[in-house]
């Protein structure tokens, strides 16, 4: 389990703080419906599905299903919502859906397994239907059909630096709801009035009653800002909880591009393009 990260003096005590690093999320499931496997840069879900408890996903996301499931597209939540998260939010038109087929023997429960695209961890909410959450767009997996799971557009302001773009993706409703970033996945619970930054493209996830704004890295020096390389960051202001992952897929895209084959180079080696 991961612990609370606290540095102290030789021979002084540990003290808690609040707004500490806190384990990621209860990934137990009670119900036994979800499960998670190989915790890490290479997990799964197995989720159980009978012909009355299905299961939605992002699209491409399963692995492997019994012969006994069935899956069907839905856009859950109408084709508007559909067609806003598709056209505004990079988001797929159509979720899968997962449930045991007609023929199959009634009340036995089928697994299917489903993992995200990108090396990273998974978490799982469990959502009471009085808080909702933000998603930062690639972050969706997975969760019961009672989850809902809907666009909502930014400011402004928001769209142009937070690092998520103008539209993200909101999670309501009760039940539980499969969560994935890249890296490593960090959580941390907020006090009221306790304030934290986080760097653009960390964001997983944040309570939706929790807002934030957007400000230099260095409050005073637009210079040390950016030289730095932090930039602009979220600022966040509690009570809440805000997800965030350990790596940025911006960050490897871009150092990645040195070594990509270009016009007239048929690869790139370890030194890139001459």
């Amino acid at each position: 389990k991961m612990e609370k990260h606290q540095i102290a003096a030789p021979g002084m005590p540990v003290m808690a703080s609040t707004g500490a690093v806190t384990d990621a999320e209860n990934n137990f499931d009670p119900q036994g419906k979800f499960r998670i496997f190989k915790q890490g840069a290479y997990p799964a879900v197995e989720v159980s599905v009978t012909d009355t408890d299905a299961l939605i996903t992002q699209g491409g996301a399963m692995i492997s299903m019994h012969a006994n499931v069935d899956l069907s597209v839905t856009t859950h939540g109408g084709a508007a919502a559909s067609c806003f998260r598709c056209c505004c939010a990079g988001e797929t038109f159509f979720f899968t859906q997962f449930k045991a087929a007609p023929d199959a023997p009634k009340g036995v429960a089928y697994d299917v397994l489903i993992a995200p695209g990108i090396p990273g961890e998974v978490t799982m909410l469990h959502l009471d239907g009085n808080t909702n959450w933000r998603i930062q767009k690639a972050s969706f997996l997975g969760c019961d059909p009672t989850v809902k799971i809907d666009t909502v557009m930014q400011s402004l302001m928001k769209g142009c630096c937070s690092g998520e773009g103008f539209f993200i993706m909101k999670a309501s409703g009760a039940g539980r709801l499969v969560l994935n970033s890249f890296g490593s996945i960090i959580r941390y619970d907020l006090a009221a009035g306790e304030k934290r930054a986080v760097d653009n493209g960390a964001l997983v996830a944040w309570t939706d009653s929790m807002d934030y704004t957007i400000s230099r890295a260095n409050k005073n020096s637009t210079m040390a800002s950016f030289l730095s390389g932090e930039g602009f960051v979220n600022r966040f202001t509690g009570p809440g909880t805000v997800f965030v992952q350990t790596r940025n897929l911006k960050a490897l895209a871009d150092a990645l591009i040195p070594y990509l084959p270009t016009q007239g180079n048929g690869g790139g080696g370890a030194g890139g393009s001459e």
